[in-house]
C-alpha cells in the first residue's frame, strides 16, 4: 500500500462515527458497507435458535439488511457514540445510546442500545461483538410482554 493511499482508508474511530451517522439516519446499507468480506459479527445475547455469529459480508448484509419488526415502533432522531480506543489500534469499544421517540404515542426515549467491541483494519470491519439492549428495547417499542411470550416453550 503506498503512503497516499493508506492516508485515504478510515481508522476505527472514523469507522465508528460512520456507524454512528448510519444508525442515526436509518442508513442500512452504509451501515452494512462497513464491514469487510470476511467479517464476522457476533450477538452473544440471543434467543435460543438465533444465530450469534455471522461470517461473511454476503451473511451480515442479508441478516442487518433484514426488515425488523420494532424498526417501524421506534423513531431515531439522535445516535451518540463514546469510543473507547483499544492499546490496538485497530480495536475500540463503542458505547451507542438512541434518543427518539415511540412512532406509537410520541413518548420520547433514551435508550442505552448497546456497546460494540469493533476491530477495523484497512478500513473495515473485520470482527464486531455487539451486545446489544434487547430487552429495553422491547419495554420502549411497547413490546415487551410479546417479547417474554415468544421466550415460553
Amino acid at each position: 500500500m503506498t503512503e497516499a493511499s493508506e492516508k485515504t482508508v478510515a481508522t476505527t474511530c472514523e469507522v465508528i462515527e460512520v456507524l454512528r451517522e448510519a444508525m442515526e439516519t436509518g442508513d442500512d446499507s452504509r451501515f452494512i458497507a462497513q464491514f469487510a468480506e470476511d467479517a464476522v459479527y457476533e450477538t452473544p445475547f440471543v434467543l435460543e435458535g438465533q444465530p450469534s455469529r455471522l461470517e461473511g459480508f454476503e451473511t451480515i448484509s442479508k441478516v442487518l439488511g433484514a426488515e425488523h419488526p420494532v424498526k417501524n415502533l421506534l423513531e431515531f432522531q439522535k445516535v451518540s457514540v463514546q469510543v473507547y480506543p483499544g492499546a490496538d489500534h485497530e480495536l475500540a469499544t463503542a458505547q451507542f445510546t438512541i434518543e427518539g421517540k415511540v412512532v406509537a404515542g410520541g413518548d420520547p426515549f433514551v435508550l442505552p442500545s448497546s456497546v460494540g467491541i469493533i476491530r477495523v483494519r484497512r478500513g473495515k470491519i473485520v470482527h464486531y461483538t455487539d451486545y446489544t439492549n434487547i430487552l429495553r428495547g422491547a419495554q420502549i417499542a411497547g413490546v415487551l410482554e410479546q417479547f417474554a411470550e415468544s421466550l415460553m416453550p
